[in-house]
């Protein structure tokens, strides 16, 4: 699944214009990371291919189609997103949640076995199965959403700070799990504070400063060429397994 986003430009409001002019694109099969500070426009840019909000200017295309098109569906098209509040159904058991996130499905034997599929991945789903997702720690947590978004076997997986506050042992097997995905053939985009983990993961790396402006792209060696992401940055992506995250 190719995403394509060109020029874009997204308006909150009558004055702020929180991604101006950004263009990047993930191709089938790619993990691809967009980085950059608080504010930059990283989760705007999320919205935006969700269709969560328009574009001022400028488009996003999924396989060709515009994700504001009225007959545009992220369901049909095999996108998934987990989003920075991970959105667990906190009411619901772990099990619960897992189910709800296949609803849509008619191949219950086969959601069948990709639920088992996620609890071999994340054993700790397995141990709680029954408790509520409201009793799970934010790893735990992070783990039940990424499984959830899953179980629509999705083309694209869309990654909203999935290691935010989480502690490193957990940072380890989210990235893990990220490499596993790419692996089995999701074609990924990663949004993420941990500049250096992501950077190293990553097939190519997008650099987004405020206000929405990307600065920068390509790999680590590519990225380490352009003086202004380096100075944005604060080292050198190629020298990145030095640096602090």
């Amino acid at each position: 699944m190719d995403l394509v986003i060109d020029d874009l430009y997204v308006q909150y409001g009558s004055s702020v214009m929180a991604v101006q002019g950004a263009s990047l694109n993930v191709r089938d099969g790619e993990l691809v990371a967009l980085i950059g500070q608080n504010g930059a426009g990283k989760s705007t840019l999320m919205k935006a291919v969700m269709g969560w909000v328009g574009p001022h200017s400028g488009s996003v295309m999924i396989d060709g189609a515009a994700v504001n098109d009225r007959k545009f569906s992220h369901l049909k098209r095999g996108v998934s997103f987990v989003p920075e509040d991970r959105g667990i159904f906190s009411s619901l058991t772990v099990g619960e949640n897992l189910r709800l996130g296949g609803v849509t499905r008619r191949d219950k034997k086969a959601l069948d076995a990709d639920i088992e599929r996620e609890l071999e991945r994340f054993p700790v789903l397995r141990k709680y199965w029954g408790r509520g997702a409201s009793l799970l720690s934010g790893g735990e947590q992070q783990q039940l959403a990424i499984a959830r978004a899953m179980m629509l076997n999705p083309r694209l997986l869309l990654l909203d700070e999935p290691t935010l506050g989480l502690a490193p042992i957990i940072v380890d097997l989210i990235f893990d799990v990220i490499e596993q995905l790419r692996a089995e053939g999701v074609t990924i985009l990663l949004v993420e504070q941990n500049a250096v983990r992501s950077i190293e993961v990553a097939d190519r790396t997008y650099v987004l400063q405020a206000p929405g402006r990307v600065i920068g792209s390509g790999t680590a060696a590519e990225l380490s060429a352009s003086p202004a992401v380096v100075e944005y940055l604060g080292f050198e992506p190629n020298d990145s397994g030095k640096a602090a995250s």
